[in-house]
């Protein structure tokens, strides 16, 4: 692959109101942002929850509530001394009842969200997912590959019942087993009401040597003698055994919401293949106002569209339609439209643009990629910025850090990538969007002098994207499995004495020093922007101590680009073969991991 491809790859990949200190302003902190699954009587108003908010910052906290759901009623309560956490002396108390006796019997169970809002107050709004069990079910009906098995949850009522498993043809088939206690987040703690602790099972379904593929058998689970008669009743099941491929839709329902005046928004639905062979969509048809899917390979795409939709909530599913055994699949769909505001930055939603802050390192640098999700942030089609020198602006849409405009790489209704300004102070560091006019609110993210982040090359499982420049025509990106099909790029497994590229973020300062938003010095008309302190590159088995270390060449900002960052490698000459995982050591902080195939 040519240079500039490979360079325009990464730039793609890249681009996927005044903040004052923290000085007197609150700072909203809920103990848990999620309660559940918690077990409730069909026909009966469940215990009232009750999670703790406190303020980390100064000031007074004003909070308020509202719900996404009818059957949860949430007050704020006077202020007291905190139960559930030490972080703080006081807590605000936000009580939720639940008024779940009128809500239909559904072995899905019901869930509805809660925003926690604090006007004037940092890292608000924020929100907390209320999960109340379902019932059942009241049958089970599933496909297993022969050798396979398949578990459902059931979550009765009573703690103590009679089970009785019977199936047909007399094989050992069909079971139900314990798995364990459930109930609130704070089932049985101090100071809380007692939230309905219950046994959780799984029904097991395994077929067995006899269960032969092109069949169907069934069964059954009866209850009896429960604590709560309701409980007692049979569950029929049907197995059916099959070798052809068994749908299993990731996620198993989508919702959507998006302001009224906003541009088409998307999501995604894999089909999983837990049977035999490849699974295959042949079509993709959607239901409901604004909605459309489309399908191919093992994925469709959802399509929603607020255009002449007024604001609230449409229902509606996605059929897709494939080569399974078990073919139609029937995604629910909720598609919600509110009307246009200023925009929202998720609590928690700015985080690095390699990880997304989920490999445990946590916080963003100086001069890092960053990303920002949230809604409302642009009404504009999603806008890939310019090469470096960056766009201050972007689909309407500027980005402040602690009151500096920060340079944008990509701008969309629900993500925003930018530059961390070079002269960010480590600590606590104050993001908020402004979006035609309008100012939005305050999220704070941690900066650290150093955060390092190797890149990973998505969807390939967590192989990076790493360059090998002995390869080819010098530029081939590897290492790709042979299974997995990314268009342009060898699968070829690199060899010790190779020179290796790896891309990152986050890796500190450098000399020269290089301006933000602006490209880093190719070497010819300015020096190389080297960093300075160099990490140490680990090739390992399995952990960064069990391999071997490498010193780089080259470690500093990749010419031309804004950000980025390249470490020029040679593989050791006893570096372990096949998989082979990759990461850097600096003398404060290490990165997250990457794996290459070494042959």
């Amino acid at each position: 692959m040519a240079r500039s491809a490979v360079r325009w790859l990464f730039f793609c990949v890249l681009a996927s109101g005044w903040l004052g200190s923290l000085d007197a302003t609150p700072v909203l902190r809920v103990v848990t942002a999620a309660l559940g699954p918690i077990s409730i009587t069909p026909g009966t108003n469940g215990v009232t929850q009750v999670v703790e908010a406190y303020n980390a910052g100064d000031g007074t906290l004003s909070l308020s509530l509202s719900s996404s759901a009818a059957w949860i009623t949430p007050t704020v309560g006077a202020a007291r001394a905190c139960a559930s956490t030490s972080a703080a002396a006081t807590c605000i108390p936000l009580t939720f009842a639940l008024n779940t006796a009128s809500l239909a019997a559904s072995p899905a169970g019901y869930t509805g969200i809660i925003t926690v809002s604090a006007p004037g107050a940092v890292d608000a709004p924020q929100t907390i997912t209320v999960t109340v069990n379902g019932v059942g079910p009241s049958s089970v009906n599933v496909y297993s590959p022969p050798g396979g098995w398949v578990e459902i949850p059931y979550s009765p009522v009573g703690e103590n019942f009679t089970p009785t498993v019977a199936t047909a043809d007399g094989a050992n088939w069909l079971s139900l087993e314990v798995v364990g206690p459930s109930g609130g987040t704070f089932c049985d703690s101090p100071g809380f009401p007692h939230n309905n602790c219950t046994t959780t099972y799984l029904i097991y379904i395994r077929p067995q040597p006899s269960n032969t593929a092109g069949n169907s058998y069934t069964g059954s689970i009866v209850i009896s003698n429960s604590s709560y008669p309701p409980d007692d009743g049979t569950i029929p099941v049907t197995m059916h055994v099959t070798t052809l491929p068994i749908a299993q839709p990731s996620p198993t329902a989508i919702s959507q919401q998006l302001a009224a005046s906003a541009s088409v928004g998307y999501a995604s639905v894999t089909l999983e293949n837990s049977g035999e062979g490849t699974i295959a969509i042949s079509g993709a048809t959607a239901s409901g106002r604004g909605i459309t899917a489309t399908g191919s390979g093992n994925t469709a795409h959802v399509a929603f569209d607020p255009t002449g939709l007024s604001p609230g909530t449409y229902a509606g599913s996605v059929s897709i339609v494939s080569n399974a055994a078990n073919s139609p699949t029937t995604i629910p769909v909720s598609f919600q439209v509110v009307p246009a505001g200023p925009p929202t930055i998720f609590y928690r939603g700015v985080v690095d643009d390699a990880t997304f802050g989920d490999n445990g390192v946590g916080g963003v640098a100086p001069g890092d990629i960053v990303a920002l999700f949230g809604q409302q942030l642009s009404f504009a089609s999603p806008t890939v910025g310019p090469a470096p020198p960056l766009a201050m602006e972007l689909g309407g849409a500027s980005v402040f850090v602690n009151g500096e405009q920060a340079p944008l790489y990509y701008t969309s209704y629900g993500q925003i990538n930018f530059q961390m300004p070079m002269d960010t102070l480590t600590g606590k560091a104050l993001v908020q969007v402004q979006t035609n006019g309008q100012v939005g609110n305050t999220v704070s993210v941690n900066v650290a002098a150093r955060a390092p982040e190797l890149l990973p090359l998505y969807g390939t499982g967590g192989y990076g994207a790493i360059v090998d420049a002995s390869q080819g025509d010098g530029y081939d990106v590897l290492p790709i499995p042979s299974t997995i099909a990314v268009p342009g790029f060898i699968s070829q497994p690199a060899r010790p004495g190779d020179v290796l590229t790896i891309y990152a973020i986050g890796l500190g300062p450098t000399n020269p020093a290089v301006a933000t938003g602006q490209p880093a010095p190719d070497g010819i008309e300015a020096p190389l922007a080297r960093l300075t302190v160099t990490p140490t590159v680990s090739f390992a088995t399995y952990a960064p101590e069990v391999g071997v270390n490498a010193t780089p060449s080259y470690a500093g900002l990749s010419p031309h680009f804004a950000g980025l960052y390249q470490i020029n490698v040679a593989i050791p000459a006893d570096c372990p073969t096949g998989t082979v995982y990759v990461s850097l050591t600096f003398p404060d902080s290490f990165s997250n991991v990457v794996e290459i195939q070494v042959q």
